[in-house]
């Protein structure tokens, strides 16, 4: 997994139609169907109470914070106001993995097959890890209590491309903003989800690099996984040629900040321009999210050999070894962080609660 939480505050429409404003928003809304779109609800323990796919408008509408299950408001969000940015929706994090899988994943059935399955196990531990720990507060401000969540509802939209067509697979794992704890609708405590957001980018990663099927697929197909990046060591040189987007990202900035810079000579640029401007250069020329036809998928067949892109003649490394290797980074400790979910008071929190990792946080 990369990248962080990043928090949504757009309404059910603006995600329908794949609106985005600055990195406080989710960076991809663009649903082909409801089809993709997995909802699952889980209560403390972990357990999955309900999964079924949503349909748009159900999508939608949890987005608004109506529960799909009941129809009930969970809460009615704040709306953006000229001087206050509207109420969170949800919180995203995204599971991916390096480019060459997913160019690995596009060039054989069979390893597609078993990366869904290692991505979809990802999901389920990140769901579970998240209703084990995830928290909210309870009482009247200044003297709250922080409280473990009775259920939680997330979200996991699944895609195989890129915007610009590339293959990319990535699930978008969308945290609900209003929990259920100590008899009513509340608001997830954020702060905690943004402490926790290394263990969850470790966990998804230690579970698709730990997958019992995976490099053994990769290895009949004449490919090497190497445990320790969780590259595909044969196809890795063909990474640039299947991030378009990632180019045309990097073309726009550069463009954007040479503009700032010709109209603030002898300025520094700070981290709030930087990211009002890397916002910018990923909305600029942006296209709609286009699934992955079998047209798509020879395309890019075509481009791999254009390339130079010939199975029959790759070279495995000396030590593709690495293929078969059983070791696997370590997942995140399960019992430290649980401590943290005794009621307690929010503005005296238990020393030593931090969630952690052993060494594959990384």
């Amino acid at each position: 997994m990369h990248g962080g939480v990043i928090l949504f505050r757009g309404t059910g429409a603006d995600a329908l139609r794949y609106v985005e404003a600055d990195r406080s928003r989710a960076d991809d809304y663009y649903l082909s169907d409801g089809g993709d779109v997995e909802y699952a609800v889980l209560d403390a323990s972990g357990e999955t109470v309900t999964v079924r796919a949503l349909s748009n408008e159900e999508y939608a509408r949890w987005v608004d914070w109506i529960n799909p299950d009941t129809g009930e408001r969970m809460g009615r969000p704040r709306l953006a106001g000229q001087d206050r940015l509207g109420s969170p929706r949800f919180a995203e994090m995204t599971i991916n993995g390096p480019k060459s899988l997913s160019i690995a994943a596009a060039l054989h059935p069979e390893v597609s097959e078993v990366l869904d399955r290692a991505q979809q196990d990802a999901l389920a531990d990140t769901r579970r890890w998240l209703a084990q720990r995830s928290v909210t507060r309870v009482g009247p401000r200044g003297a709250q209590e922080v409280v473990p969540v009775d259920h939680m509802q997330v979200i996991g939209i699944t895609h195989r491309t890129s915007r610009e067509g590339d293959p990319h697979r990535h699930i978008h794992v969308q945290i609900g903003m209003r929990v259920w704890a100590a008899g009513k609708w509340r608001a997830l405590d954020t702060a905690a989800t943004f402490r926790q957001q290394g263990v969850i980018r470790a966990l998804g990663t230690a579970v698709i690099a730990a997958h019992p099927e995976l490099a053994e697929v990769l290895d009949r197909h004449g490919l090497t996984l190497d445990p320790a990046t969780g590259e595909v060591v044969e196809l890795q040189p063909f990474n640039a040629l299947m991030s378009k987007r990632g180019e045309q990202v990097r073309r726009n900035f550069e463009r954007l900040e040479a503009e700032w810079q010709a109209t603030h000579p002898g300025e520094s640029m700070g981290p709030v321009v930087s990211s009002r401007l890397t916002a910018q250069a990923w909305a600029h020329d942006r296209p709609a999210k286009k699934p992955t036809t079998l047209r798509e998928e020879e395309a890019w067949l075509t481009e791999l050999r254009e390339a130079d892109y010939d199975p029959a003649t790759l070279r495995r490394p000396s030590g593709s070894h690495l293929a078969r290797s059983t070791v696997a980074p370590p997942l995140p400790r399960p019992g430290h962080a649980t401590a943290c979910k005794s009621r307690r008071r929010a503005s005296s929190p238990r020393p030593g609660c931090a969630p952690q990792v052993q060494s594959c946080a990384s």
